[in-house]
């Protein structure tokens, strides 16, 4: 219910949208990072990062 609110449904669903090109940039960026660092990373960042690229992958 949006009734009484100063903030509009459409501008919720500005400030919510994802941009699954430029998360899946973003994820291209991070691969040499986590190659350069994959012997001190701790398990669960790349476990961490796994279940974001999947729920991303979700997105239509």
């Amino acid at each position: 219910n949006w009734k009484g609110l100063a903030f509009t449904p459409e501008q919720f669903a500005t400030v919510t949208r994802i941009d699954k090109a430029a998360w899946e940039q973003e994820f291209a960026l991070h691969d040499e990072l986590f190659a350069q660092l994959a012997q001190g990373l701790p398990p669960a960042l790349p476990q961490t990062r796994q279940a974001l690229q999947e729920r991303l992958a979700a997105v239509a």
